[in-house]
């Protein structure tokens, strides 16, 4: 299982155009919010002091968010490329058990996801000090690369069931794109999720990755909005939280952080073993 994850790793960053459209998702947000929406959701809040780290603090948060989906996908293309070209049928004949084959392709998409997210992560906070905030604490970095883990785990697990009922390569590049593209709406980075209708916020927040955009929002924005101080009162931040969808609610009672963490591995589990499940009927 380790030597096929191996294999994985080197074919996937070998194909540099791979690992780039792996990255769509997280590049159209990056754009949209520098080019279009940022402006947009910043008018008329110029009175917080610090109102750009906030929100770029909101775009990075979106981009892991989306990161950890996205580049599972790019992962996952060496299993459909094996499945078309019947190299598959190679690795059954050997003497490796098909639990191994399948943990092989399990394995590579984790840790890809979790690759890039940290990628991700490094990127988008470089973007922040050289738009004029700051570093994030080691504290919150850590608590970051904890939620990128259990993000991952929950993306790579979904992702995987998707492509266990791909059987060419076309297909599989058609889902790619619609993902990389959609990705953005479904974890309420192209637009506020508090704009939003009430029945489509709803769709958003039961979207496992809109829960680790969360997630990663409350810990990003955390010290930003703390410098903001007094230009920030506390009614103006739980709307202004509730809005950007750094909280959500379930009627009026606001999801806590350990929630979203629940749902986040319970979806992981859940996803992982369908999967499994999947493919080995694929197989017989």
């Amino acid at each position: 299982m380790i030597n096929l994850a191996k294999r994985g790793l080197k074919l996937y960053f070998k194909d540099l155009g791979g690992v780039f459209f792996s990255l769509l998702g997280v590049i159209i947000i990056f754009c949209l919010f520098i080019f279009f929406i940022g402006d947009s959701i910043t008018n008329g809040l110029e009175f917080i002091d610090n109102i750009d780290e906030i929100m770029n603090s909101w775009v990075v948060a979106g981009m892991l968010a989306s990161a950890s989906i996205t580049t599972s996908m790019g992962a996952y293309a060496l299993m459909v490329n094996d499945q078309a070209n019947k190299i598959i049928k190679d690795f059954n004949s050997a003497p490796v058990s098909k639990v191994s084959i399948t943990g092989g392709y399990l394995l590579t998409g984790y840790i890809i996801s979790v690759l890039m997210s940290t990628v991700t992560l490094f990127i988008g906070e470089l973007f922040i000090v050289l738009s004029g905030g700051h570093w994030l604490s080691m504290d919150s970095v850590l608590k970051v690369l904890g939620i990128v883990l259990i993000s991952s785990f929950s993306s790579s697990a979904i992702v995987c069931f998707i492509i266990s009922f791909i059987r060419s390569v076309s297909t599989y590049t058609t889902v790619s794109i619609l993902l990389g593209t959609t990705i953005g709406f479904l974890v309420g980075a192209y637009v506020p999720i508090g704009n939003l209708p009430e029945a489509v916020q709803k769709v958003v927040q039961c979207c496992p990755n809109a829960h680790a955009a969360s997630l990663f929002r409350k810990v990003l924005m955390n010290a930003p909005m703390e410098r903001a101080g007094d230009t920030l009162s506390s009614a103006v931040q739980t709307t202004f939280e509730k809005t950007l969808g750094v909280v959500y609610y379930f009627g009026d009672n606001s999801i806590s952080t350990n929630t979203s963490l629940i749902i986040l591995t319970a979806t992981g589990m859940v996803f992982y073993l369908l999967s499994i499940l999947n493919l080995s009927l694929r197989k017989k």
